[in-house]
C-alpha cells in the first residue's frame, strides 16, 4: 500500500467519523447509557487527542494538543471525573476536520520513518498511520452504539 493510499484511507474514515456527528446536539453527545463508560463526546475527543499523542509521543513528532485536550480525552479518562468547561461540540468537529491534512503535513514522505519508542507492534510512522485507522474505527463503532441509545 503506498503512501497516497494511507492518506485516502484516514480521510475517509474521518469522514465516515464526521457523518456520524451530524444532528447530534450538546445533551445528546454528554449522554452515558448504562454499561457504557464514556460518552459520544469523549469519543470524538478521544479520536483527536489520541491520534497526535501517537505521533507525538510514539512517533517522535512535533505534533501539539492543548493540556486540557490530554486532560479530558487521553487513555484511561472518563467524563465522571471532568471538571470545568469542555470543548463545545462545533470546535470538537473543527479540529477533527482539520486534523487529517495537518497529519498529512507533518507526516508525507516520512511513512518508513522509525519510531521514537515502540507502540504495540509498530515500528513505523506509517504503521502508527494504519493503526490510527484501526482506532478510529474502534470509537467509531462506539459512537454508533451510542447513538443508538441516546437518540
Amino acid at each position: 500500500m503506498n503512501e497516497e493510499m494511507i492518506f485516502q484511507q484516514i480521510n475517509l474514515v474521518r469522514k465516515i467519523t464526521l457523518n456520524e456527528m451530524k444532528y447530534l446536539s450538546e445533551d445528546q453527545v454528554d449522554q452515558m447509557p448504562k454499561g457504557f463508560r464514556n460518552t459520544i463526546r469523549w469519543n470524538l475527543g478521544h479520536i483527536y487527542t489520541f491520534q497526535n499523542l501517537l505521533f507525538s509521543k510514539f512517533g517522535g513528532k512535533n505534533i501539539q494538543t492543548s493540556s486540557r485536550y490530554l486532560e479530558l480525552f487521553s487513555p484511561g479518562t472518563k467524563p465522571a471525573d471532568w471538571d470545568g468547561k469542555i470543548p463545545a461540540l462545533s470546535e470538537l468537529k473543527q479540529h477533527l476536520e482539520e486534523q487529517p491534512e495537518k497529519m498529512k503535513e507533518s507526516l508525507s514522505g516520512q511513512l518508513d520513518d522509525k519510531i521514537a519508542k515502540k507502540f504495540l507492534s509498530q515500528s513505523t510512522i506509517g504503521g502508527l498511520l494504519i493503526f490510527s485507522i484501526y482506532h478510529e474505527g474502534m470509537h467509531l463503532g462506539a459512537i454508533k452504539d451510542l447513538k443508538k441509545l441516546t437518540v
